[in-house]
């Protein structure tokens, strides 16, 4: 179930997106009224019309631009045989440059929420308003601001800091060390003053357990191990309050009736309909050979496909194969069964956010999961095993997610440090393909260059960051080509 009041976007939040820079026509009966910040950040309502506009920027990162990089930069899927992108093609083969336009993309549409949450950082402590619902909206602004810093660190490393919206234009790179400090000190306050469960009409916002999650990953990340496997396991301790655990299958995580429960903690929300606020992964990532499993009829663009040898690398008894890569169904007029590969069926689609229903293209029901319950599991397994080796409790976090998938059920005993490192690894690759998280697994566990070396690909150090962009490069003039990443 999704929330109406997280999903209405109105004229009003979208036009307080560019207070900092212009004024917006408020569209009422004076047509001399203009959304001000001096006139709009008046009351309660607005607070919350300034922070849907925060969540909404999400959208735009995660219609294609951040899966191109976590997932076309990796060895699970490539751009298609039909496909003409050539900035798509150039990452899939490692060959991106600054005028890559899907990593400016990537760039300026983080900004956006960054942007949009220092305006809500910045106008709300003023607002006239019942200070615990203040508090929390300052809070889930923080959680979004370090979510996009996030997200643009671990692309291009340093970057210009933005943490107030009154900011110079131009603006030099910050250090990678001094952008995860700002990610870190907002995840914290946002934990302080999150809600353990949001309220029916903010189903899909950040929670405390969100704000949790996302401490651990970027611990991970850091390989700060001791702090992410407290931060894991702080969450697994609160899993009851929180409403965490994984369901009985990897099915039953994409079904959309799923959504928002149990084990999805933070989802990018999509909805279908006439607003055209729905997701186009299902249309997108489905071959033009699989086209008659739509209701609709409608083609698919069949650009973002998988690998063979990668849907060959799962155990044929794990669930998640099927749960995650379409290579059989049936007509559903003809009965006629089409099983890759085939004459019928030549492509693998990704199946996690297939949607049955007869919406229109590039408008499906499908969220997009950023933290999963899985992911706490895993990053402890991960963060035990650095500091301690395979433990008994790594061993229980990494075999719960097995078990649920049907595979061998346990680990076998006795693995080494690095040998259960690797399972990890390899556990990550088949739980959360395709949700935009294998390149930068690769690059915190240093695999990058030696896996997709053995994939066919021709990754060289420098690709362990993307480039500047260099539109930025050309137009912020507190950044030369000298500030570019190394190689590029």
């Amino acid at each position: 179930m999704k929330s109406n009041n997280f999903l209405i976007v109105t004229a009003l939040s979208i036009l307080i997106t560019g207070f900092s820079s212009c004024q917006g026509d408020f569209l009422d009966e004076n047509p001399k009224s203009f959304i001000a910040p001096t006139n709009f950040y008046k009351t309660e309502a607005d607070a919350n019309a300034a922070l849907v506009a925060v969540y909404n920027g999400l959208r735009a990162i995660y219609s294609q631009d951040i899966t191109f990089v976590g997932d076309m930069a990796g060895e699970q899927t490539f751009p298609g045989v039909s496909n003409s992108n050539v900035d798509r093609s150039n990452i899939d083969a490692f060959q991106f440059e600054p005028s890559n336009t899907i990593l400016l993309g990537n760039w300026n549409n983080n900004y956006v929420v960054i942007n949009r949450a220092n305006a809500v950082l910045d106008r709300v402590p003023a607002i006239d308003m019942p200070a615990a619902s203040k508090d929390v909206i300052l809070a889930e602004a923080r959680f979004l601001r370090a979510f996009s810093y996030f997200n643009l660190v671990r692309t291009f490393g340093g970057v210009p800091l933005r943490l107030a919206e009154a900011t110079p234009l131009h603006l030099k790179r910050s250090t990678a060390d001094e952008v995860y400090a700002v990610i870190l000190d907002d995840l914290k306050q946002a934990e302080a003053k999150l809600p353990a469960v949001q309220p029916a009409a903010n189903l899909g916002r950040a929670t405390k357990g969100a704000a949790s999650s996302l401490l651990a990953y970027v611990y991970l990340t850091k390989k700060d191990w001791t702090n992410a496997a407290a931060k894991a396991q702080e969450v697994i301790d609160n899993k009851g309050a929180y409403g965490y655990g994984l369901y009985p299958t990897p099915a039953d995580v994409w079904k959309i009736a799923n959504e928002n429960k149990l084990e999805h903690i933070f989802s990018i929300q999509f909805q279908s309909g006439p607003e055209g606020f729905g997701s186009a992964y299902a249309q997108f990532y489905l071959s033009r050979t699989a086209n008659v499993i739509q209701a609709s009829g409608i083609s698919g663009f069949g650009q973002n496909l998988v690998e063979d040898k990668f849907w060959k690398s799962f155990d044929v008894n794990d669930t998640r194969r099927d749960a995650s890569i379409l290579s059989r169904f049936v007509d559903p007029k003809t009965n006629k069964v089409y099983q890759y590969p085939s004459t019928d069926l030549t492509e693998l689609s990704i199946f996690k956010y297939f949607d049955p229903a007869p919406y229109a293209r590039s408008n499906n029901n499908n969220n997009y999961p950023i933290l999963r319950y899985a992911d706490v599991l895993l990053i402890k397994a991960e963060a035990l095993n650095e500091l301690n080796g395979p433990t008994a409790d790594a061993y229980d976090a990494i075999n719960q997610i097995r078990k649920r998938a049907g595979v061998n059920m346990t680990l076998l005993s006795g693995l080494t440090q690095v040998q259960f490192r690797a399972a990890v690894l390899q556990e990550r690759s088949f739980e959360f393909c395709f949700e935009s998280k294998r390149y930068f697994d690769l690059i915190r566990t240093e695999q990058l260059v030696p896996i997709m070396t053995a994939a066919g690909k021709n990754p060289q150090p420098k690709n362990l960051l993307f480039p500047i962009p260099q539109k930025e490069i050309d137009t912020n003039q507190e950044i030369n080509q000298e500030d570019q990443n190394p190689g590029y």
